[in-house]
């Protein structure tokens, strides 16, 4: 059994929905305090009545309402996806709003217009259902102040993202047309990439122009909104082009998942560490043992170093899970994934070890990242 490698999480694992993990990335606290502080106020004159405690309580209420909607705009991405036949890894909540990323990529430019056209339609339909309690029912201030403050938030997020531009959705659909008509991806992202750079310029520009236009001074707030928004529009939209050149480099790549893999075992992780480490020993010169979820998911990883740690004579009564790692979330790929498909699904989380999955969800080998480093940076060997 080779040694494990210390992982970096990307954040608060919250859970799985529809079978996909869901990850609140330390980011968002930051962004959840700014909101809870800038929404403070709108409290405070909405409900004076309420005390200083319970006025930050609501106006963390809302940041939570604004996580809550960036969750429902990834999983419309996510669910839309899947019924396309491409699964998603995870998602992850971050402070600029989340993303979800895929196991490969979109294959067609109208899966990709679906998938896209999915979060802000997500959205549109948040801002309908925040909307009709307050054509129906009479309600109290705060209420009335919380969901007002949704319709308009989501219905700016769906506005806002079917802007032409990547990285927001609608760039998304801008690169899927220029992709079909063209029949090259790569045209499509470098359109819609110069598209984003032109928002990120000009965002800013009419968040802080306009009210000059209309004979006052842009205030403070709106001055480092909107360069903040720009710098995330030109850094996404900067990103994205960088990716033709990407594929165009990593097309000739010839790595494989299954010719790289180590040999590994599922062991289910309630099994004792005694267990565990036979089941490494029926594989000829041993193996890496991946230990399973009840539902068969990899879970974690048996660490050399806790095994050693744990005396021979007391493995029966120790459990394998007390001497493993968690596995970071979207770790576990396909053992048919070869090229460039292998290569773009490890580029999300930062690991040093994927473990390989048939078609039935079994454990079928360990692949490590240093391998599939050498196998490309090798002469002669990782390109046609």
């Amino acid at each position: 059994m080779a040694g494990a490698t210390s992982e970096r999480s990307e954040g608060l694992v919250l859970g799985r929905l529809l079978g996909v993990p869901v990850i609140l990335a330390w980011s968002w606290f930051a962004i959840a305090a700014v909101i809870t502080l800038l929404f403070h106020g709108s409290v405070v004159a909405t409900a004076p009545q309420l005390g200083a405690l319970a006025s930050y309580v609501v106006a963390f209420a809302y940041a939570v309402l604004l996580g809550v909607s960036v969750l429902v705009h990834e999983l419309a991405h996510a669910v839309v996806a899947r019924s396309l036949g491409l699964p998603a890894s995870r998602i992850v909540l971050t402070l600029w709003g989340g993303h979800t990323l895929f196991e490969n990529e979109l294959p067609s430019p109208w899966r990709s217009s679906a998938v896209a056209v999915a979060g802000p339609l997500a959205n549109a339909v948040l801002a309908l259902l925040a909307y009709l309690p307050l054509l129906v029912v009479p309600l109290s201030p705060v209420p009335t102040l919380l969901l007002s403050a949704t319709v308009l938030t989501n219905a700016f997020v769906a506005v806002f993202n079917v802007l032409p531009g990547l990285p927001l959705d609608g760039g998304r659909l801008l690169e899927a047309v220029v992709w079909g008509a063209s029949g090259s991806r790569d045209r499509g992202t470098v359109a819609a990439g110069w598209t984003g750079r032109a928002l990120a310029v000009g965002v800013p520009l009419v968040a802080v122009g306009w009210p000059l236009l209309q004979g006052y001074r842009p205030d403070l707030y709106t001055v480092v909104w909107a360069a903040a928004v720009g710098a995330v529009l030109w850094s996404g939209a900067t990103a994205a082009l960088a990716a033709p050149s990407y594929h165009r480099r990593m097309r000739g790549v010839r790595v494989s998942a299954r010719e790289l893999a180590r040999p590994a075992v599922g062991v289910p992780a309630a099994v004792s560490l005694a267990a565990a480490l036979e089941h490494a020993r029926t594989v000829p010169g041993g193996a890496w043992v991946v230990l399973t979820a009840p539902d068969g998911r990899p879970a974690a990883l048996l660490d050399r170093d806790a095994v050693a740690a744990v005396p021979p004579e007391r493995r029966d009564a120790v459990p394998a899970a007390s001497a493993a790692r968690a596995l970071l979330p979207g770790t576990a790929l396909r053992d048919d994934l070869a090229g460039s498909h292998l290569l773009t699904a490890m580029s999300g989380p930062s690991s040093e070890e994927w473990v390989l999955v048939g078609p039935d969800g079994a454990v079928t080998g360990l692949l490590l990242a240093s391998d599939v480093a050498a196998a490309v940076m090798r002469p002669g060997a990782g390109r046609r």
